[in-house]
């Protein structure tokens, strides 16, 4: 039995353990322009394209009101995001523009 594009992504999306609702992810698959029902042809293709919902939800605030909160182990995701980088050979937009600290006491 073939698995969809929606599938795939939902799967990823389970194991984890973000929830996002089936109209912000046809939201996403219409800004892609990705048949969600469409059978799944290229896993790394898609591997790609899901990392931009990681990314996403990594810039994302934390959100917390009352009873209700919605929280991400941040470090987890950012250790799996760049573990997913180097996999798929993707520059990790989390790194970029950050600024390395040198010693330069050598050349004093």
């Amino acid at each position: 039995m073939p698995i969809t594009n929606k599938d795939y992504f939902q799967s990823r999306l389970k194991r984890l353990s973000i929830t996002m609702s089936d109209e912000d992810l046809e939201v996403f698959f219409v800004s892609k322009q990705i048949t969600g029902s469409s059978d799944l042809t290229k896993p790394d293709d898609m591997d790609k394209t899901f990392m931009e919902i990681v990314l996403e939800l990594l810039i994302t605030p934390d959100i917390s009101e009352d009873d209700y909160s919605i929280k991400y182990d941040r470090k987890a995701l950012e250790s799996w995001y760049a573990m997913e980088c180097s996999r798929l050979g993707i520059e990790n937009l989390l790194n970029k523009g950050k600024v390395q600290v040198k010693d330069i006491s050598s050349l004093a």
